[in-house]
């Protein structure tokens, strides 16, 4: 295990995965690049429903930044399985960068087009399907099995916490100068996480090292694909993750809409953001102090209902402060579901094939939310937002309740915080190997 085990951090007690200065070094970089993301987020939702008025354009740009996780995310699984996974983040950093940077040129020189911003976005999406998949399969190997869950919880409140500062910060910029100069702000939060991670000292052991990168790549994605499918562990959380994305997360789109909605404006929809990241943060971080197995399990049971309800509170609200406090709820039990499941996949999943799955799991997730999203976005203009914050939210419950009475390894999960005991037999390994 290459995991600094001294205690090095000053929140090393309540958060001991920060006692691997790798690990930590993998933290700050999560921070800065969540922190670029959300701001770009909010300057770029708010910037296409300016230039257009349409939430249809909003799903589309956000459509063009969640689609490379489809096609892109298999590919960077592969690698991560391949080659080192910091260097890896480090190239996809770059290629987000330039695509930030772009951006804020043409806004501030004042020539931006909705179809330029699709494209900053296709690059932008291209780069953190990259990234994503490498920085997660890299974390087990930074922290000890035993804190694994409080590594990926903080990874969780970095990436939601910063939904509080990015915005909030972006927001007073937007208000004031607009979108261009927010931009800016990620481009420079996005150099800041790079040199986090060049700071990380260590390196993973190359597999295949004999082989060029793209040497059977296809088979290899395949074969990854083909694990989460043989595992039923892996298929059943992975499966209900797609389901609680696609109906309890794809509403990027209609925010800026439904700020506009309940009367408000750019800080109306900066707030949201910030309602979304706080409840996030409560959540991960209760999270992260779970020990017990038995207290993960409830806690998915918990986080998993709530889910879809916080959507149904969301859709309900028609003054600014009810939607924030609906964005308090959805973010705290989305945030919550989401590390939970993704420490349940990481638990079983073998170093070997763990880009891969990571890769699989973030595709169908953020494949389905894309699509969604799309969707949503060409729909409220139509049948309105609240039909589309309320009915699937409705449908998640109905349907976890349901997989919860006719699914017995569902029931025992949520139960006692484990799988039941199955040994995989796949290319020589056993699940949890």
């Amino acid at each position: 295990m290459a995991a600094d085990s001294r205690l090095t951090n000053p929140f090393a007690r309540q958060f001991p995965a920060l006692a691997s200065r790798d690990y930590t070094l993998l933290f700050i970089n999560s921070v800065f690049a969540a922190g670029a993301n959300w701001a770009l987020l909010l300057a770029r939702g708010w910037l296409v429903f300016d230039l257009t008025g349409s939430s249809a354009a909003v799903g589309l740009v956000t459509f063009a930044g969640m689609a490379p996780f489809i096609f892109a995310s298999p590919l960077a699984g592969a690698l991560a399985d391949r080659m080192d996974r910091r260097l890896l983040s480090i190239w996809a950093a770059y290629i987000s960068l330039f695509g930030t940077f772009g951006l804020a040129i043409v806004t501030i020189a004042g020539v931006v087009e909705v179809w330029q911003v699709v494209g900053f976005s296709l690059l932008g999406g291209i780069s953190r399907a990259v990234q994503q998949p490498a920085a997660n399969s890299m974390t087990p190997s930074l922290v000890p099995p035993e804190h694994l869950l409080n590594a990926i919880a903080l990874q969780s409140i970095s990436v939601h916490g910063t939904r509080i500062a990015g915005p909030l910060l972006g927001g007073v910029i937007l208000a004031s100068l607009g979108p261009g100069p927010v931009f800016l702000l990620s481009a420079g939060l996005m150099v800041a996480g790079t040199a986090a991670l060049w700071l990380i000292s260590f390196r993973p052991e190359v597999r295949d090292a004999s082989r060029s990168l793209t040497s059977g790549i296809f088979s290899d994605i395949a074969e990854g694909m083909e694990y989460v499918g043989r595992d039923p562990r892996l298929a059943l959380v992975i499966t209900l993750v797609v389901l609680h994305c696609a109906l309890t997360m794809a509403f990027d789109s209609m925010m800026p809409g439904l700020s506009a909605d309940v009367g408000g404006g750019a800080r109306t929809y900066s707030a949201i953001l910030m309602g979304l990241g706080a409840g996030a943060v409560v959540g991960t971080v209760l999270v992260s102090r779970i020990s017990s197995d038995a207290a993960q399990g409830r806690a998915m049971l918990v986080t998993g209902a709530g889910s879809g309800l916080a959507m149904v509170v969301m859709g309900f609200g028609t003054t600014p402060i009810a939607v924030v406090a609906g964005a308090a709820l959805a973010g705290g039990t989305q945030a919550s579901y989401m590390a939970l499941s993704q420490a349940f996949v990481q638990q079983v999943t073998p170093d070997r094939l763990r880009g891969r799955v990571i890769a699989t799991f973030i595709m169908l997730a953020a494949g389905h939310m894309a699509f969604v999203n799309l969707g949503f976005g060409a729909w409220a203009d139509f049948i309105g937002i609240r039909v589309l914050l309320i009915v699937p939210g409705l449908i998640w419950t109905a349907i976890f309740g349901l997989a919860i009475l006719g699914l017995p390894d569902l029931r025992l999960l949520l139960r006692t915080g484990r799988f039941r005991e199955r040994r995989i037999a796949f290319a020589g390994l056993e699940a949890g190997d």
